[in-house]
């Protein structure tokens, strides 16, 4: 996980562009290879100053050697990555045995090459003057340097792997989550093709034909506005609200009695909902309360703003008064229908989003909406 880095970042074909390597690179290389070019620069920095401050004539050769050596480290820095990059060494717990085994073998050879580099720049250097002492001194100088950069190299691999995970989580859940509001959306569907596939049926057996027809082409002109929808997309409220308007003209094929309300708070026009949210609502609207009710009959569908900014939309359905209601155990519409709307707001929008549903004063069921509202005050 961690070595998704230089092994990918070559160049195609074996010809770089003329922009460079870096910009060809990945984020996680293009980070790799910039701690790697910094820790050897300031070391050669470094060291180059402290040459510099010791008076020592020959600078200018043994800053040319040294950053001759510096390539080799370079190098040594690539060759522990495609270590680190081995399929076998996937866990953590083996990187970290094998950069104990390897670094203190590149620091020893490099502080050799170093050494004999430094010694042909500087003739004041020689054999003459090694001791033992210097010489393992001088390999655990190098020793933790190669495993300072290595730990960085590995830290900054696993904060791009996290990073990775998180992406590849989100991604997962987003596929999951439109997966489950597609599930939903396929359950809305077949309810409503039945629901209205009966009130034709009715029609006709009424001898109600030519209404019956009326109401097979409005049905097949909502068809092909609303149930192509997305149930991922969110559309204007006055286009949702157009939708049910449109829904409830077909109804008004068979009751010819029923009134349509629609009351919007001037501003909300343009706030966002999620495709065909309110089609069930309406639908059981009809079902359960024009269907059983004699006329007149009545159904509001009212949007507002609540006093903490968010979107609240009521559909109401006002029967004649004295029409009997099911007990509170019983409420209609609290199947397939609300269930679907209760589970999909969920999904979209968390603890941000409520819905009520039960009988109001008198003889009103009403099911009321509150969810975000993303539109100016």
């Amino acid at each position: 996980m961690a070595s998704r880095s230089l092994d990918r970042a070559g160049a195609q074909g074996g010809v770089l562009p003329r922009a460079g390597l870096l910009p060809r690179l990945s984020a996680r290389s293009r980070a790799i290879v910039w701690l790697t070019l910094a820790f050897w620069l300031s070391n050669f920095a470094l060291l180059t100053l402290g040459t510099a401050l010791s008076g020592n004539p020959h600078l200018a050769g043994i800053a040319g050697m040294r950053a001759l050596v510096m390539l080799l480290g370079l190098g040594l820095c690539w060759l522990i990555h495609r270590l680190l990059a081995w399929p076998r060494l996937s866990s953590w717990q083996r990187r970290v045995i094998a950069l104990a085994i390897v670094a203190p073998v590149c620091a020893e050879l490099f502080a050799w090459l170093a050494f004999f580099a430094e010694m042909a720049a500087d003739p004041a250097i020689g054999l003459g003057g090694f001791t033992w002492a210097g010489a393992v001194r001088t390999i655990a100088y190098w020793t933790w340097f190669f495993l300072a950069w290595a730990g960085l190299y590995l830290a900054l691999s696993y904060s791009f792997d996290v990073q990775a995970e998180k992406a590849r989580s989100a991604a997962l859940q987003a596929e999951a989550h439109a997966a489950q509001l597609r599930a939903l959306q396929g359950q809305i569907n077949p309810h409503f093709l039945f629901n209205s596939l009966n009130s034709v049926s009715a029609l006709i057996l009424e001898g109600e034909a030519e209404r019956a027809e009326a109401m097979v082409t409005g049905l097949a002109r909502f068809l092909r506005a609303g149930l192509a929808a997305d149930p991922m997309a969110t559309i204007p409220l006055a286009e949702e609200i157009a939708l049910q308007r449109a829904y409830l003209e077909i109804e008004q094929y068979r009751y010819p009695d029923l009134e349509i309300d629609v009351r919007v708070e001037p501003g909300l026009e343009t706030a966002p909902v999620p495709a065909l949210i309110l089609q069930p609502i309406v639908e059981n609207a009809v079902k359960h309360g024009v269907a059983g009710s004699p006329p007149p009959t009545r159904i509001e569908i009212e949007a507002e703003r609540t006093p903490d900014g968010r979107l609240a939309i009521a559909v109401t359905n006002r029967a004649r008064p004295g029409t009997k209601r099911p007990a509170a155990g019983r409420l209609p519409g609290a199947g397939i229908g609300l269930a679907n709307v209760r589970q999909r707001l969920a999904l979209l929008h968390g603890a941000a989003q409520s819905i009520e549903a039960g009988p109001a004063a008198g003889d009103v069921w009403r099911v009321r909406l509150v969810l975000p509202a993303e539109v100016g005050r």
